[in-house]
């Protein structure tokens, strides 16, 4: 599948031109032969598995559904060079094998690697911006990703005051200017985010209007009234995505008598540099989450402590949440529990393992009384969000940040009984259910050993006939009631003359002596791992 053709040949950046602006980070020279970085790059195509190779006069070949590290990469390194491709880009997390390196060297073309856990996507989106981006000696010299910097330069050409925004008006970077700005931009800027009163006035004006449907510069004058100085704004696109914008305000002065073809340049640069922001935070935010979990595993929990700011002698509490069977899934479950988080514990750490989500709590605010709040009302607002109940488990609280793996296991325990028992409870602590998640225990041991699960109930569940299920939940009402024959009866519907005959007959059966203490456990355990 061929992504969107580059420039012209004659305006065709070279290879080696493009891996320098887009950063090792993103790919890495594994074979470069000769000349062949200098070799202008026209397009990126994207390997169809399904499909045979075409022809790619100077593009670059996303290897999709090839291993980098197998015998099948030689033979698509040699087909590629067949074709006309410039280079081809291979996933890796290790070094590129010597014979798909020497298969490179030997047809003369250029092999890039990039890490596994980079989308095929994201490094099309990349290497096409990469293509199209014009030269411009001022912003080519800022980092890829240093959005501050590049806000910097782009003011310093414009003359003005510059403001990159996502699409949702928060703020992703702004020049430091030393003119006078005017309020709004002020607000903006010590808000993160373009206030209400001005995005209104954008709307009123059909500013943002113009700026979803056009790539080209939207213009505004001067609102008075709120002392908000002329602009003019670009949006920011990559493969037809809204990336966000750039806006730029006068500071008492006119623009430069090229903005406009300055800003038409800046808004293709400024893609590459929002979408290595993009990638960095998405790494950030692994790592981070990464290292949530080994806190919780207790893998290394002083170097995630340290890594993830935490104070190791603080006291910590984990809180587990988790949708009912049939309930939605945990990406789902995620985000509202997320944002409950942010909103009421910011300070606390969020992370989902398996099912469950959970939440690490720590500082002043640890009384039992106020994490059992924390967990009740998050479970309440979880339930109403995903329209599935939600429960929520609390683990107790510890004193140091390397006993956080005990309280997370607390937690599981208590998670396990509210799903399993069916006690009625949506959120509960080991103080609550400390019984039952014991029981649990404890039939896990029973059915790990099968000799454990030997004895009369056996025989009972042997036993031919259509009467040992009735037989068998006899002994089960009897034993759960304590031998209240008349409450026994009543839970299975049964007069309790039935119900006495049935109980006899379970025992002459089975050889059963309720009489016996130690017997009648072992039977109620084995009837609850029956159940």
């Amino acid at each position: 599948m061929r992504a969107a053709a580059g420039p012209g040949r004659g305006d065709a950046h070279a290879l080696g031109e493009i891996i320098t602006r887009l950063g090792p980070s993103l790919v890495t020279v594994a074979v470069a032969p000769e000349a062949s970085l200098d070799r202008p790059l026209t397009g990126v195509s994207v390997n169809d598995p399904l499909l045979e190779l075409p022809e790619g006069s100077g593009e670059a070949l996303l290897a999709v559904g090839v291993n980098g590290g197998s015998p099948g990469a030689v033979t698509f390194v040699r087909r590629a060079a067949a074709q006309g491709y410039a280079a081809v880009v291979l996933r890796v997390d290790d070094e590129l094998p010597e014979p798909v390196a020497e298969a490179a060297r030997r047809h003369r073309l250029a092999v890039l690697t990039a890490r596994t856990d980079v989308p095929w996507a994201h490094l099309a989106t990349m290497l096409r911006v990469g293509i199209t981006s014009p030269r411009h000696d001022e912003l080519a010299g800022v980092p890829l990703g240093d959005l501050f910097g590049f806000a910097n330069s782009l003011a310093t050409q414009l003359r003005g005051a510059v403001t990159i925004e996502d699409p949702q008006s928060n703020v992703l970077a702004y020049s430091s200017v030393k003119d006078e700005v005017d309020e709004p931009r002020k607000e903006t800027i010590l808000g993160r985010q373009v206030p209400p009163k001005y995005t209104r006035i954008l709307q009123e004006r059909g500013v943002l209007r113009q700026l979803l449907a056009s790539d080209d510069v939207v213009r505004m004058d001067a609102v008075p009234e709120v002392a908000l100085s002329p602009r003019v704004a670009i949006s920011v696109r990559a493969a037809g995505e809204l990336l966000g914008s750039i806006w730029v305000a006068e500071t008492g002065r006119p623009l430069a008598g090229d903005h406009t073809t300055v800003l038409r340049e800046a808004a293709q640069t400024a893609a590459l540099h929002i979408m290595r922001h993009r990638m960095e935070l998405r790494a950030e935010s692994n790592l981070r989450t990464s290292m949530v979990r080994d806190l919780l595993d207790g893998t290394a929990a002083d170097v995630a402590a340290v890594r993830l700011g935490l104070d190791p002698q603080a006291p910590y509490a984990v809180t587990a949440f988790e949708a009912a069977a049939g309930g939605p899934p945990v990406n789902r479950l995620l985000p509202v529990v997320d944002l409950y988080v942010a909103t009421f514990r910011p300070a606390a750490l969020c992370v989902d393992v398996g099912p469950r989500v959970y939440v690490v709590l720590s500082g002043d605010a640890m009384a039992p009384a106020q994490i059992r709040r924390f967990a009740a009302d998050g479970a309440r607002r979880a339930t109403a969000a995903t329209q599935a109940q939600v429960y929520a488990a609390v683990g107790r609280s510890v004193a140091s940040v390397d006993r956080v793996a005990a309280s997370r296991h607390d937690a599981d325990r208590v998670m396990r009984a509210l799903l399993r028992v069916g006690s009625g409870r949506a959120v509960a602590d080991l103080d609550e259910v400390g019984a039952a998640a014991n029981l649990l225990e404890v039939l896990d041991l029973i059915r790990e050993r099968p000799h454990l699960q030997e004895g009369p109930l056996r025989l009972l569940s042997d036993h031919a006939g259509d009467r040992h299920p009735a037989l068998v939940a006899t002994l089960r009402a009897y034993l759960d009631h304590f031998g209240d024959i008349t409450a026994a009866a009543a839970s299975t519907q049964v007069h309790p003359n039935t119900f006495r005959y049935r109980l006899r007959r379970a025992c002459e059966t089975a050889g059963v002596d309720l009489s016996d203490p130690m017997e009648r456990l072992m039977l109620w355990l084995q009837l609850r791992l029956l159940g």
